[in-house]
């Protein structure tokens, strides 16, 4: 099991590397452009676009905390904000397994198999819509490869199917039965009408999120359309979530971006952009984690019980 274990870190190292070298060898062979570029961003577009960037992701605990009514729970806002602001930095351990174990342990006041379903719902209509932000730029602009559009398109289906109540019903059924539990779908909303809500939220913070990346790059060489900023990033989030050996999605996210970028910029130009995301949300996302934590600290982790909603419509 050791030995089995050893393989599969060695394996995903390797796999993290040889991405990496794929978007930092280029800066290698073009040292001096690179530089040129980088080093031309603007130190106060630079942090007002990450503080922006922060503010965009303070709002995904509440998007999240409206699916969590869907299932008949009002989840106090505080208890939202902390749960999901501490377990987002989990996504930096390997295996995105810690991101959900840290929404369950953190969200107390909830059975488990529910934060699970919530979770699962989150990235699923999330990376819906990121797909969806992706068609804007082949709409928009054009320059996309017709396989990337059919990849898109058949990914864009995919995450449909899995958002169907039929599909979340079966889900919890599943897990109820190994944990030889009931569910009580009587206090489930999962509607259409509903899911689509989420995935409106959803399109909008990702246009957001475009939009204070392209912030950062104000007043520099880094000269990325204002479109190009907004719709690339937020399939290569996608394709660096499923990625699972990937911590965070660290290589794949970079690579996808340099990918879609080549063809319209020059190499340094893709490089820049493409390592400053990765830099800029990590800042942001610690950033969150840090302010939530001096505001509330631990005294949110206690046990809590939430508001249950006495009666929702699951038509």
């Amino acid at each position: 099991m050791k030995i089995k274990n050893i393989f599969l870190r060695i394996l995903q190292i390797g796999i993290v590397v040889i991405l990496f070298y794929y978007v930092v060898s280029p800066l290698f062979k073009n040292a001096e452009a690179f530089k040129e570029t980088f080093f031309t961003l603007n130190p106060f577009f630079l942090v007002l676009g990450i503080l922006v960037l922060s503010m965009v992701i303070s709002c995904y605990p509440f998007v999240w905390r409206f699916i969590m009514k869907g299932f008949g729970h009002d989840l106090p806002a505080r208890e939202s904000l902390v749960s999901w602001s501490y377990s987002n930095v989990g996504k930096y351990i390997p295996g995105k397994v810690w991101q959900f174990v840290g929404r369950v342990a953190l969200t107390k006041s909830i059975k488990p198999e529910v934060t699970l379903i919530t979770v699962f719902l989150e990235v699923i209509i999330s990376s819906t819509s990121a797909v969806m932000v992706f068609f804007i730029r082949f709409l928009v602009s054009g320059g996309i490869s017709p396989m990337w559009v059919l990849y898109a398109f058949l990914l864009f289906a995919v995450l449909l199917l899995l958002q169907h109540p039929a599909f979340i019903k079966f889900f919890l059924k599943l897990y109820a039965k190994i944990r030889k539990q009931e569910v009580d779908f009587t206090k489930t909303n999962l509607n259409l009408k509903r899911n689509l809500a989420v995935f409106s939220f959803y399109f909008i913070l990702w246009i957001l999120t475009g939009f204070s990346l392209w912030i950062m790059i104000q007043r520099s060489s880094v000269d990325i359309s204002f479109v190009d900023a907004v719709t690339t990033y937020p399939i290569s989030w996608v394709l660096g979530y499923v990625a699972i050996i990937a911590p965070a999605g660290l290589g794949v996210r970079e690579s996808v971006l340099m990918t879609l970028l080549r063809s319209n910029y020059k190499v340094e130009v893709a490089s820049s952009f493409s390592i400053l995301t990765r830099i800029a949300f990590v800042l942001a996302d610690f950033l969150l984690f840090l302010v939530v934590f001096a505001f509330f600290g631990r005294g949110t982790l206690m046990p809590r019980k939430s508001k249950e909603i006495q009666s929702v419509n699951p038509h």
